[in-house]
């Protein structure tokens, strides 16, 4: 309380041009500058404690920055944390009443807005409920509805689409595409490469408040991915467990580069603190984790002993396009099914080159998207 006083007091009576940190403070964001324009949508990526949220909430008027200036040219609605704001006892319609009055709409215009939030969220007689009967997802379907529907000319979204089903998170995307179209921007905060891909054009990465890379966003997202990749290696696990995976590696079955269409091994070095049965598998995602482009599992139970060891497989004809990719593995127990040890689930995976001799077919290939290589019998004969 006695900072706050003496921040206040400080400001109107002796505005301070670079506020100083106080003994264990920091800048959650320090030194970033960008620009956004009509139609365009601007990804924000960062680890955990990034600034992420920090940012959109000065944008948004939440919190004033300490120095720098902020212009928006437009008005503003913002999806931080959902369901933020909302009063619990009020219904879904008293909730969007309450949004109208705030921004100054008529009756009419109310009337109008109501619509289209029933229409977008299609939340059917429950938006008479009270919202403290909704779930995570109807809340999510309520604020999204809300925010667009009051055709704001910037949309600050963070995670909003981390909830909800897939078909909502569909509609999401296809309308905030629509809304770009139609000239509004987009500042938009998701862990989801995939989305941030989908779309926004431009991105940046944030790390501890300051900007650490700007690019398109397919340049932002590989970046991130080899900034995580580290090593290519490493388990989820903190390494307490009955099982931790110590190092997952993927190579061409002779030790050197992996083939298009050529054998590969995969070799997984694991500690483990008991004897028990398991079984095991892995998958092989595109880059970006958002495609699991194919895998495989031994269902046959397998013991192992207390200690150190290896578990290994070869996969023959590894027919994958030439590109990067990302290879993830787990160890279940064999009786209960349940993951003793993972890698590539909830941290990075092992990303991998698959390379192939240049060629038109190969290009042609590698420039549609393609991922995997089919044996074709045109019937030539």
């Amino acid at each position: 309380m006695f900072y706050a006083l003496r921040d206040v007091a400080g400001e109107a009576l002796r505005p301070i041009p670079r506020p100083r940190l106080r003994p264990g403070e920091f800048w959650a964001v320090d030194d970033l500058s960008f620009q956004l324009g009509a139609g365009e949508a601007l990804g924000i990526l960062g680890g955990n404690g990034a600034g992420k949220s920090t940012l959109l909430k000065m944008l948004y008027g939440l919190i004033k920055p300490d120095r720098g200036e902020i212009r928006i040219r437009g008005r503003a609605e913002a999806l931080i944390e959902l369901g933020a704001g909302f009063n619990p006892a009020l219904t879904g319609r008293e909730t969007v009443d309450v949004a109208a009055a705030v921004n100054g709409l008529g009756r009419a215009e109310t009337a109008r807005l109501l619509e289209r939030v029933e229409d977008f969220a299609e939340l059917g007689e429950i938006i008479g409920a009270p919202m403290l009967s909704y779930s995570s997802g109807m809340r999510a379907r309520l604020a999204f509805a809300l925010a667009i529907g009051l055709e704001p000319d910037l949309l600050l979204i963070d995670e909003a689409l981390a909830v909800g089903d897939p078909y909502f998170q569909r509609k999401c995307m296809n309308m905030m595409h629509r809304f770009l179209h139609d000239g509004g921007s987009i500042l938009f905060v998701s862990h989801n490469p995939h989305q941030v891909q989908a779309l926004c054009s431009r991105a940046i990465l944030l790390e501890s408040g300051r900007l650490a890379f700007e690019g398109s966003a397919v340049e932002t997202v590989s970046h991130m991915l080899d900034q995580q990749g580290g090593g290519g290696w490493g388990s989820d696990d903190e390494g307490d467990g009955p099982l931790v995976i110590e190092r997952l590696s993927i190579a061409g079955d002779g030790g050197g580069s992996i083939g298009s269409g050529e054998a590969a091994r995969l070799t997984l070095r694991y500690r483990s603190a008991e004897t028990t049965d398991i079984r095991w598998g892995f998958n092989i995602m595109t880059r970006d984790q958002a495609i699991c482009v194919t895998g495989g599992s031994d269902m046959a139970p397998m013991r192992i002993e207390a200690g150190e060891g290896e578990l290994s497989c070869v996969v023959p004809n590894l027919s994958l396009v030439p590109g990067l990719y990302m290879l993830r593995a787990a160890v279940h127990e064999a009786s209960s099914n349940v993951r003793l040890a993972g890698c590539g689930w909830t941290r990075p995976g092992l990303i991998f080159k698959v390379e192939a001799a240049p060629g038109l077919l190969t290009n042609a290939q590698m420039q549609i998207g393609q991922l995997v290589v089919t044996d074709v019998d045109w019937g030539r004969r």
